[in-house]
């Protein structure tokens, strides 16, 4: 989309009373390996930050990783252009997930070092389906521990995938908490029932049927 189109939706969503945006640039397209913007539209996320921030945005929320971006040429340059959309105008970041919890605390540390003072989000990805799953994580770069790949490659076997999965997220949410996290962010993947069972486990909700709320 141009410029004007994105931020015309930006424009709509304010005036429906949203106040908080999660604002990326967006995968290229599957037959493509490279991202290519809209002749009129931003260029990068950095733009659309400074773009969705000119119209009165507050709370703008954007990604990060903790490790290696695809296109990033390092970690430093990783952690500078993240630097970069705190400065146009972002607001907190969410970072792509990750399978050890060490990865986000040493990123962590490494961003604040380099100034990053605002809040950084670690994302959770609840293993809904390894054989499936698996791919999907391999094409964004995020590194599994041998050990993990053990547990799942045996769950799936066994046909306790869900339970193992559970147990993997709560391991990283205890690690995380105990370091002073007091925000996470679970990639679903339209499938609640995983989150849900981590969260009753780290106690951040109550025992209730989802039946309900979906």
């Amino acid at each position: 989309m141009s410029k004007k189109e994105t931020l015309d939706i930006a424009k709509r969503c304010w005036d429906l009373g949203v106040r908080q945006i999660v604002a990326l640039r967006g995968d290229p397209p599957k037959r493509n390996t490279k991202f290519f913007p809209h002749p009129h539209g931003f260029s990068s996320s950095i733009e659309l930050v400074e773009g969705l921030a000119n119209t009165g945005f507050k709370n703008i929320r954007v990604g990060a990783y903790p490790e290696p971006h695809p296109e990033s040429l390092s970690m430093d340059s990783n952690i500078d252009w993240l630097k970069r959309k705190f400065d146009a105008g972002a607001t907190s970041a969410i970072t792509q997930f990750f399978f050890d919890s060490q990865i986000f605390l040493r990123f962590r540390d490494k961003c604040f070092k380099a100034g990053i003072t605002a809040p950084i989000i670690p994302g959770i990805l609840p293993i809904e389906n390894w054989e499936k799953n698996k791919i999907f994580i391999a094409r964004c770069g995020a590194y599994i521990p041998a050990g993990l790949v053990a547990k799942l490659t045996s769950a799936k076997h066994n046909k306790v995938e869900d339970i193992v999965s559970i147990s993997i997220a709560n391991g990283i949410c205890t690690d995380l908490i105990n370091e002073g996290v007091d925000q996470l962010h679970f990639y679903t993947l339209n499938r609640p029932t995983l989150t849900h069972e981590v969260c009753i486990r780290l106690g951040l909700t109550p025992t209730i049927s989802l039946k309900r709320q979906a």
